[in-house]
């Protein structure tokens, strides 16, 4: 595990570097969520969109799970079959007990939550309480059902007329996402930025505090010797751990020592630090020592950039018996779109990158593997779905009804195109 850790502190080090080599002026940078609101009475606001004083930016996640895999009719039937009795055999308190399967088993076994960026997503539509149809920008639409607080949720939208609106989830019919088109747009505030020191190194981008606090004009919470705050991240230069609570230090010089609040203490959900053109890195608060807010650099890469129309997964699959498929993947049975999202763990370090940014996936044991960026950078992830041996395994459609279907054993690597 200490080499998987030496190769996590590189790829760090190397993210350092590279977030001082983008290539556009910070004023033109803008990720905001702009759009529409069409509500059941056919009624339109206009304006930049929050998701109930969270997800404001286009980089941020719209999380829930398909409703059904549409891929479970590829599998071979012997391969159905074979799952399906697997699934029956459970154990407890050393005994075997055999329960009934069926077709619902079978699409619940292969479950799997949907992630993507809110910027490549062209509408939503509210077909139910918890449920929607996300159309993403090329025009196919997937069905989602629950999953998260994403769905069910008030919609925050800074109307050009009438100002802040928070439009309860029943009232809305859909949501569509453009950009502003004029200089004159409200809205919600600038993005925190910074570099995040932990205990496996430095790390910069865009921040979000304890999976919440994401804008300048968002607030720290805590309770100095002296009574309750609430800071803006505007007026704050560095955030350092203590062994109970942090210390706060603001850009006028005062320093304050902050107790009590989630904030500020062990049960801080955890720091997410966004790298354009790589992904996110979420920091449990164990790993996290100190945060430094800086200033947007005079360069840095455009947001829209990160967003181009989805693309179907295409590469090639190399299997350990020396058979090489080239063509169109659908990953884990489920991920058939550059725009969703790989996920994974190393040492408690969560890591999620969209798939446009991967290179090459490499299982190394039944519980991890390697995945190397386009960037050139080299990760070891594990404890998930997407990179262990609970991958429900690939397709590869290599023609017109030509198809194969690989057990994540079987699979020496896939390199994307």
């Amino acid at each position: 595990m200490g080499y998987l850790i030496k190769i996590l502190l590189f790829f760090f080090l190397f993210l350092k570097l590279l977030c001082n080599s983008f290539e556009l002026n910070a004023q033109n940078y803008s990720c905001d969520l702009y759009g529409s609101i069409t509500t059941v009475d056919s009624v339109v606001y206009t304006g930049a969109i929050r998701w109930n004083n969270e997800e404001v930016f286009q980089t941020d996640f719209f999380n829930s799970r398909k409703e059904s895999n549409a891929y479970l009719k590829y599998l071979d039937p012997l391969e159905h079959q074979k799952t399906r009795v697997k699934s029956r055999k459970n154990y407890w308190a050393g005994f075997k007990f055999v329960r009934e399967s069926n077709d619902n088993d079978w699409q619940t076994k292969y479950s799997r939550k949907f992630q993507c960026r809110f910027g490549d997503i062209k509408s939503i539509t509210v077909t139910g309480r918890e449920s929607v149809d996300l159309e993403l920008k090329t025009g196919k639409f997937i069905q989602l059902k629950g999953g998260s607080n994403d769905l069910g949720t008030q919609i925050w939208i800074l109307d050009k007329e009438l100002g802040l609106l928070k439009i309860d989830w029943e009232r809305i019919n859909v949501i569509n996402f453009f950009t502003c088109s004029d200089n004159n747009c409200q809205y919600f505030g600038n993005p925190i930025y910074g570099k995040l020191i932990s205990t496996k190194g430095e790390f910069v981008g865009f921040i979000q505090w304890d999976h919440d606090e994401r804008l300048q004009t968002d607030f720290l919470d805590g309770r100095s010797v002296d009574g309750e705050v609430s800071i803006a991240f505007s007026n704050i230069l560095s955030i350092q751990k203590l062994k109970e609570g942090c210390r706060v230090m603001l850009k006028s010089g005062r320093e304050l020592d902050l107790i009590g609040k989630n904030d500020v203490n062990n049960n801080n959900r955890g720091v997410i630090v966004d790298i354009p053109g790589v992904g996110r890195v979420d920091f449990s608060w164990e790993h996290f020592l100190s945060l430094k807010l800086m200033p947007l650099p005079e360069k840095i890469a455009g947001c829209m950039d990160q967003f181009p129309n989805s693309q179907r997964l295409y590469g090639t699959v190399y299997s350990n018996a020396g058979r090489i498929y080239k063509g169109i993947i659908v990953y884990d049975l489920d991920e058939a779109m550059d725009s969703e999202i790989l996920n994974g763990y190393n040492d408690k370090i969560e890591f999620f990158l969209p798939f446009r940014n991967i290179k090459i996936i490499e299982p190394k044991a039944f519980n991890y593997c390697m995945v190397e960026l386009k960037t050139g950078q080299k990760l070891y992830l594990g404890d998930q779905a997407d990179v262990s041996e609970q991958n429900a395994g690939i397709l590869v459609f290599t023609g017109i009804n030509e198809y194969s279907f690989l057990q994540w054993n079987e699979i020496k690597r896939i390199d994307f195109e």
